[in-house]
């Protein structure tokens, strides 16, 4: 009876350590991930381990032979739902997370003249097309001209529900990265399917007009092409296959990092954007 309560204890207090001040600080993860590495994962079989990347992907194996066993299935698993690295948050009862590490992993960044033999397209990892828009001060530019700095390209609509719901946390980040990061970072922030003057007015009205919103040429709902330096369209869904889509362009003009629908919270992204103000561009 001494040894069976003492395995008790012991599995309880395991769980406990899982499940105490862990399930609100997973990062990026939505409330699916959070309940799943509460209520299920922490009961699985040994060996388990759960594995998370930058952008919310996330996936965990159980009932593995090793523990390494565990942690290359879960690594394996979460890589099949995202562009970006995964890293392991748990591995059996013990929460292996490293926090020093995790807003390095849009990096390693490409050289200067890496990027220039990349191929262009939206992936992590190529050059971001070279969109033409014109800013809020009326400004036509090109996203090449924006070389030398970090570039947030954001796609989305005001017809489009989560895009609305997202502004706000957009505007939350753009406020913080302004203070801290203001001169080394551009917000290009295109409509689609709709003119400018829609997308301007809606967010006018609802006290929403802090971000600056650039135009993208597109007049109207129909207008489903975007236009590039060489003057050719490419269709939006190249782009965005889900509204909003979101890139992180770094200093070459590289993809780092792509989003496809909306995000919960871009301040968690704060420390990400530090990282990629500081290493690209070399």
């Amino acid at each position: 009876m001494n040894i069976l309560f003492k395995f008790l204890l012991f599995f309880v207090l395991a769980i406990e350590s899982l499940s105490a001040g862990s399930l609100d600080v997973i990062p990026h993860v939505k409330q699916k991930a959070q309940d799943s590495f509460q209520f299920d994962y922490a009961y699985a079989n040994q060996h388990r381990a759960f594995a998370i990347a930058p952008g919310g992907a996330w996936s965990w194996q159980s009932d593995k032979s090793t523990a390494d066993e565990a942690k290359k299935a879960a690594l394996d698993a979460c890589s099949k739902y995202t562009q970006q690295k995964c890293v392991l948050y748990s591995v059996d009862e013990k929460v292996v997370f490293n926090k020093q590490e995790w807003p390095g992993l849009w990096g390693p960044y490409k050289t200067k003249q890496q990027a220039k033999q990349s191929e262009t397209g939206n992936k992590v990892g190529q050059l971001f097309p070279n969109l033409i828009f014109t800013d809020p001060k009326g400004i036509k530019k090109a996203i090449s001209d924006l070389r030398g700095k970090v570039v947030f390209v954001h796609l989305w609509g005001c017809w489009c529900p989560s895009c609305r719901i997202e502004f706000v946390t957009l505007i939350d980040m753009y406020r913080i990265l302004q203070d801290t990061m203001g001169d080394q970072i551009e917000f290009v922030v295109l409509q689609l399917r709709e003119p400018i003057s829609q997308a301007r007015n809606w967010a006018s009205s609802n006290g929403l007009d802090v971000l600056p919103l650039s135009d993208s040429g597109v007049k109207n709902s129909d207008d489903k092409f975007l236009t590039v330096k060489t003057g050719d369209k490419i269709p939006d869904r190249q782009l965005a296959n889900v509204f909003p889509a979101s890139y992180v362009v770094d200093k070459h003009g590289v993809v780092v990092f792509s989003h496809m629908g909306s995000i919960d919270d871009w301040s968690e992204y704060i420390s990400f954007f530090k990282h990629v103000v500081e290493k690209s561009g070399k």
